[in-house]
């Protein structure tokens, strides 16, 4: 019997196993053979996670190796840059994310958690004071807690449960190894988030850039993998806009990596002796595809909640456990995801030419006012996202408003409006 069983050894999953491992006996669970190899990712991770990540991995410069000083926004039109030099401390680090995944397990077997990998859970029984799961192996193991940390790959244990599941959406990413001196050559930054909806009307085209290595890949529409792999090779071969950048790189296509990606949180996130973190919650942002903040402030949130529960020998009843929906809510949903909402709106929910005229309009103001630059250095340097200040983005909203053609001014103003009411 375990006090607590997670399944996923994700951002998300690790994270939170590590940190409750300190005051439980507890078991990690994941599908993909870590045991083998973690998954190469390279990923941003912007000041604002760090309240949730300890000193010791945020300070380690194998698992963040660059800090993050620039970002393009960037719109078939412009290069919408933002240096944090201009403000001062750096906007973030960027992540080795297979390393920091391996830290954490690493420490969480070193605090006595047990750990396996390379095999999924294929039924969750409910009993009156425990929680029995089946392994696809036929291996049974009991919990007083279930922690479900499976991102967008354990939907049919969710629904098995009486949860909702987030809407899910189709991605493609793909890592490469590269020259640090031809990186730094190639780009000045080391995040580009770039809309066009030629690739997609569902979210963004991205490169992070990290020591050595870079990624990238798009947010599909309802393609199938072979759909997304091709157009990926078409855009890395012949998308003009970025040709500059990935001069002299080259990419293995057969190591591109289809997956599904979810957003919009669920509801409820607790039920009795079970909660759902992260992804698998539908914990990222909508317009930003956000994922890593949401996955370790969702862990710290967990532990924080779980923590007095075993002191006090609860049963870990939905009532205990809805504080943590409630912390949820505060620290991400009142306020800091209003933003990407809002956005999504604008955005994504629309047509083609409209999203051009609005994007390529932010990313000129971008370039062109300060003040924007200061909002947006402030969002991912914020360690308090309580206090994260609407104020500031309806203030752009206005502002992106007034630096659309008029005819686009004509048309867009009810839209707008209704995006300065998320």
């Amino acid at each position: 019997m375990y006090d607590i069983i997670v399944i996923g050894a994700g951002i998300s999953g690790a994270s939170f196993a590590y940190k409750i491992s300190k005051f439980a006996k507890v078991l990690l669970i994941e599908a993909q053979d870590y045991d083998n190899q973690i998954p190469v990712r390279t990923n941003i991770y912007a000041e604002h996670n760090k309240p949730f990540i300890e000193p010791q991995f945020w300070n380690d410069v194998q698992i963040f190796p660059r800090k993050f000083i620039q970002l393009n926004y960037k719109s078939e039109k412009y290069d919408g840059l933002l240096d944090s030099k201009e403000f001062g401390a750096p906007l973030g680090k960027i992540c080795h994310t297979e390393l920091f995944l391996n830290k954490y397990i690493t420490m969480f077997r070193e605090n006595g958690g047990e750990t396996r990998f390379n095999k999924s859970v294929s039924k969750v029984n409910r009993h009156q004071d425990f929680i029995e799961i089946i392994t696809n192996k036929g291996e049974s193991f009991q919990s007083k807690l279930l922690i479900l940390a499976t991102g967008s790959r354990g939907f049919q244990l969710q629904k098995s449960l009486g949860f909702e599941t987030p809407d899910s959406f189709k991605g493609i990413y793909l890592n490469t190894w590269a020259d640090e001196d031809l990186l730094d050559h190639n780009f000045s930054f080391q995040y580009m988030f770039h809309l066009n909806p030629n690739i997609s009307m569902n979210g963004p085209f991205f490169f992070n850039i990290g020591k050595g290595r870079l990624s990238t890949g798009y947010l599909g529409n309802l393609e199938s993998p072979s759909e997304l792999k091709n157009k990926l090779q078409r855009i890395l071969q012949n998308y003009k806009k970025i040709q500059g950048f990935i001069n002299g790189i080259s990419w293995d296509l057969n190591k591109a990596i289809v997956g599904d990606i979810s957003k919009h949180p669920i509801k409820n996130m607790s039920k009795d002796r079970v909660l759902i973190l992260g992804e698998a919650a539908g914990l990222v942002t909508s317009f930003f595809y956000e994922g890593m903040l949401c996955g370790l402030a969702s862990a710290e949130l967990a532990s924080k909640t779980i923590q007095p529960l075993l002191n006090n020998g609860s049963d870990f009843s939905e009532s205990d456990l809805q504080t943590f929906d409630r912390e949820i809510s505060k620290l991400l949903l009142e306020k800091y995801f209003r933003n990407g909402n809002a956005c999504e709106y604008l955005f994504y929910e629309t047509n083609a030419n409209t999203s051009k005229a609005i994007w390529n309009a932010y990313t000129d103001m971008l370039l062109k006012n300060k003040t924007v630059r200061q909002y947006v250095y402030d969002v991912l340097l914020i360690q308090d996202l309580t206090n994260y200040n609407t104020e500031n983005d309806r203030w752009v909203g206005e502002k992106l408003f007034g630096n659309l053609p008029i005819l686009s001014k004509a048309t867009l103003w009810p839209r707008f409006l209704k995006a300065m009411s998320f």
